[in-house]
C-alpha cells in the first residue's frame, strides 16, 4: 500500500501508524504538518525520496499539538531534514521535554482513565525525544509560512494549532475536528476544555475552505464549509 495519497497539487496526505501528516509544496520549499508516532519519520522520508523531494527541502514542521501520536517523530524528523519546528508558545515545556506529554489535562473521569493510560504507555513503551521548539506561535504570520494562516484552536489541548491555506483554501485541523470514521468533534474524554474545543470548531466553520484534513481519518474533500457549518450551529 501506497504511503502518501495526492490531495491536491502540492499536497500530499502521508499516513501514519496512527496519525496522518501533511506535506505542502511551497515554490522554493516543503511544509510539513504533523510527525506521527515514533517510527513514521520513516514513512515521511519515503515518501519524500518517492516524490523525488530531498529532506533538506522541508523548510518548517508545524505542529498541530504536542500529543505522542502527532510528535512522535518530531526529533527524528528533525534531525533528518534540519526543518524548524514551529508549534504553540503554550506547549514550549512538552515539546521541550521539561514536561511529559501525557502530561496535559484531559476532562472527566474518562480524560483521567485516558492519562494514566498514555502516562504508562510513554513511560513504559514509546519514548518522547525531546526537541527544541524554533518557532513559536506568532498570530496572524502569513508571510514567514509560504501563505500558511496559523490559527489558535484551543480546546483538545491548551496550545492546539490549525493552519490554513488561504489561497488552497485548505485547512489541516490537527484534532481540533475528526474525520475519523466521518466529520465529528473531538471526543471530550480527549479534551483539555470541551468548551474550548467547541469555540474553536466554530472559528474553523467561519473560514472560507473547500478541503480540511483531519490528524485522523479521511480528508473532506468537498463541501467542507458547509459541513463545519452544519456541525457547529446546533452546539
Amino acid at each position: 500500500m501506497k504511503l502518501y495519497e495526492q490531495v491536491l497539487e502540492g499536497v500530499f496526505w502521508i499516513k501514519g501508524k496512527r496519525s496522518n501528516m501533511y506535506l505542502l509544496k511551497d515554490d522554493e520549499y516543503l511544509m510539513l504538518v504533523d510527525t506521527g508516532m515514533p517510527g513514521d519519520d520513516k514513512r515521511i522520508v519515503a515518501s519524500l525520496h518517492d516524490l523525488g523531494y530531498r529532506a533538506e527541502m522541508v523548510k518548517y514542521i508545524f505542529v498541530t499539538h504536542a500529543h505522542l501520536d502527532h510528535v512522535g517523530s518530531l526529533a527524528a524528523v528533525k534531525a533528518a531534514t534540519g526543518a524548524h519546528v514551529v508549534a504553540s508558545r503554550h506547549e514550549k515545556d512538552h515539546l521541550e521535554g521539561r514536561k511529559m506529554l501525557c502530561s496535559m489535562k484531559r476532562e472527566g473521569v474518562g480524560g483521567k482513565i485516558f492519562k494514566t493510560i498514555l502516562f504508562l504507555m510513554e513511560t513504559f513503551l514509546l519514548k518522547y525525544a525531546a526537541t527544541q521548539l524554533d518557532i513559536s506561535f506568532v498570530p496572524g504570520d502569513t508571510d514567514r509560512f509560504g501563505g500558511i494562516q496559523i490559527i489558535p484552536t484551543p480546546g483538545h489541548s491548551p496550545g492546539s494549532l490549525s493552519f490554513y491555506h488561504h489561497d488552497k483554501k485548505l485547512l489541516c485541523t490537527g484534532d481540533a475536528l475528526s474525520g475519523e470514521p466521518s466529520l465529528r468533534l473531538p471526543p471530550r474524554a480527549g479534551c483539555s476544555s470541551y468548551t474550548q474545543a467547541l469555540d474553536s470548531a466554530r472559528t474553523l466553520a467561519s473560514l472560507e475552505v473547500d478541503i480540511c484534513l483531519f490528524g485522523h481519518g479521511s480528508p473532506l474533500r468537498a463541501h467542507a464549509q458547509s459541513q463545519l457549518q452544519k456541525l457547529t450551529e446546533c452546539r
